[in-house]
C-alpha cells in the first residue's frame, strides 16, 4: 500500500514533489496501489519509485523520469508515456494497453508478461 506521505506529497503538485525528490534523492517513494488514474504527473520525478499495483489509467506520465521505478502489475491503460524515461524500469505484468510510448526511452525495461 501507498505510504500516506509519500502520496500526499506527490497531491501538492509537481513543482513541490521534484523539489522534494532533489533534496532528497536518497528516498524511494512508495506509491504502490495508489489510484493516480487520470493524474497529470508530467515530467514528475518518479526515479527509483513502488508503483507496484498502481493505477495510472489514463495518466499523463509525459516525459516523466521513472528511471528503475518498479510497476509491476500496474495499470498504464491509456496512459501517456510519451518521452518518459524508463531506464531500467520494471514493467512486468502491466497493463498497457492504448498506452503511448513514443519516444519513450525503453533501454533495459523489463516488459516480460505485459498485458496488451
Amino acid at each position: 500500500m501507498a505510504y500516506p506521505n509519500d502520496l500526499a506529497m506527490l497531491n501538492l503538485g509537481d513543482e513541490v514533489w521534484n523539489d522534494w525528490r532533489e533534496k532528497n534523492p536518497g528516498i524511494a517513494p512508495d506509491l504502490a496501489r495508489a489510484d493516480l488514474g487520470g493524474a497529470d504527473l508530467t515530467r514528475v520525478n518518479l526515479n527509483g519509485a513502488n508503483l507496484s499495483g498502481a493505477n495510472l489509467s489514463g495518466a499523463n506520465l509525459s516525459k516523466a523520469n521513472l528511471v528503475r521505478a518498479k510497476l509491476t502489475g500496474a495499470n498504464l491503460n491509456g496512459a501517456n508515456l510519451s518521452g518518459a524515461n524508463l531506464t531500467n524500469a520494471d514493467l512486468v505484468g502491466a497493463k498497457l494497453s492504448g498506452a503511448d510510448l513514443s519516444g519513450a526511452d525503453l533501454t533495459g525495461t523489463n516488459l516480460r508478461n505485459w498485458k496488451p
